[in-house]
This record gives C-alpha cells, structure tokens and sequence, in this order.
C-alpha cells in the first residue's frame, strides 16, 4: 500500500499537467466547431478536402466533411490526435515504471520492504493504472462539458453521451495495452533514460503500421498490429470495437503483463 502511495504522489503531477494541456487543446480546436455551420467555411473546407486523394482521406480518418457539421463528427476528427498523445503518455508510463527506481537509486528502499519483485511489480501497475484511470476519468468531463454546451440545436444529449463512452471506453482499453507493453520494456531496460524513446517508438511504430494497412491492400494485415487503428474515434462513435481487435488487445495485454513479472524477476537489478 506504501508504494501505491508513492505511485500517486510521483505521478500526481504530471497528471494535473497533462491534464491541463488537454483541456487547453481540445478547448481551442472545440471553439472552431461553430463557424463550420456556416455555409461559407463547409464550402471551404469541402472544395479542399475534395483535392485530396482517397488514401489521403483515409490516413485522416474523414469520410465525409459534411459530417464534421455535427458535434460527435467533429469531435471525433480532433479527439484522434489527444487520443495518439494518451497512449504516448500510457507507454511512458509503463515504460518509466519499474527501471525509474534504479536510476533513481530507489531500489535499495524497496529492496529493504518486505515485499517480493512480484508484489512490486503488481502494486507498480495498480498505481499506474490508478493514476492514468484519473487521467482518462478527466479527459472524459471535459470533453463531455465541451460536446454539451457546443452541441447544435436539436442533438440528443444522451446519444452524445453513449457515443462518448464507447469512444472513451475501448480507447481506455488500447491505452492500457501500450502501458502493458512498456511495463514490459521497463523490466528489460537499463535506464529510465531509454523509457521515453522507448515510448514513442511504441506508439507511433504502431500507429504508421496501421496508416500503411490503409494505404496498401498488400500488407492490410499491419492493421492487426496497431491497437491505435482499433480505436479510432470516428469509428467508434457509432460501435463498439470488433470482437477480433478486443481478443487481440486483451491478449496483448495478458502477454506483456505475463511477460512483465517474468522477466522482472530474472533481472539484475542495479543496486
């Protein structure tokens, strides 16, 4: 219960700060939902978009700009890039997790805690994942507050609201396969120095195999390697995700935890 303790207290703020950062950049990208109802910016913004090629289209997740006229469309289209930056920070997280202590020189504390490194291991994922839930749970009213009060006259209130949680919920999921998977890292790495590269890498690796899945039918199969393509907001708005990518995800998820405690348990750690 101690090193929950110390999970939150170390991870407190930067929670407060990513959090912040979001509230500012989907406050400002939501604040242009209400000139795109005029007819001069949709003629705009279609002319454009319409010179673009169809894979294009794809990369962005557009299907059709008329769509953006609406508030779940459209928050859809900009929640996509704050939803790549949660999983970059779910991956920092576990990437930072377990070797943070032995750069830190933190070892030797836990070390002289009755406590084995599996019990470690465990109450470090329950605090990271505490911590991100706080994150998620944040993200979640603010842009519920954002999607209400913008909404255009005649939108059902409670369909915005389910519309909301099948996004925030199977993204939660996703985000909680890339936290798995650097917790893995963690338990191989050296330095926490290597946890952010190793984060990113995660995340954007995955996220341009997914782009190459849909702009090649040759190595469609890419798709399966990227949880981010699980998940994209526009198409989560109106289902929830396919029971193949949920096996897939959980499956990861089973693995990089699994995989996690074995290793961790094999390593020499660096007193």
């Amino acid at each position: 219960m101690n090193i929950l303790k110390i999970e939150w207290k170390t991870h407190f703020k930067s929670l407060l700060v990513w959090s912040a950062v979001v509230a500012v950049v989907l406050g400002i990208f939501m604040a242009f939902f209400p000139s795109m109802q005029s007819s001069a910016m949709q003629d705009l913004v279609n002319t454009k978009m319409n010179a673009l090629p169809k894979e294009m289209m794809s990369v962005l997740h557009i299907n059709s700009m008329a769509d953006l006229t609406k508030i779940d469309a459209y928050f859809a289209y900009v929640f996509q890039y704050i939803f790549i930056a949660a999983c970059v920070y779910a991956a920092m997280m576990g990437a930072q997790a377990l070797v943070k202590e032995e750069t830190d020189g933190t070892i030797e504390f836990l070390y002289a805690q009755p406590i084995t490194r599996s019990e470690l291991v465990a109450w470090k994922m329950v605090g990271n994942a505490i911590s991100f839930l706080a994150f998620w749970a944040i993200t979640f009213v603010i842009s519920a507050v954002l999607v209400i009060f913008l909404k255009q006259d005649g939108a059902n209130t409670s369909e915005l609201m389910q519309s909301l949680g099948r996004v925030f919920t199977t993204e939660l999921l996703v985000a909680f396969v890339f936290m798995s998977a650097g917790f893995c890292f963690s338990a191989i790495v050296r330095s926490a120095k290597q946890s952010t590269p190793v984060g990113l890498a995660l995340v954007f690796i995955t996220y341009i195999l997914g782009i190459l899945s849909g702009l090649n039918d040759t190595v469609d199969f890419f798709q399966y390697a990227s949880p981010i393509n699980f998940a994209i907001p526009s198409d989560r708005l109106t289902s929830w995700m396919d029971s193949t990518d949920v096996w897939i995800s959980v499956g990861a998820l089973v693995v990089f935890v699994t995989l996690t405690f074995v290793l961790y348990k094999k390593k020499d750690l660096k007193v």
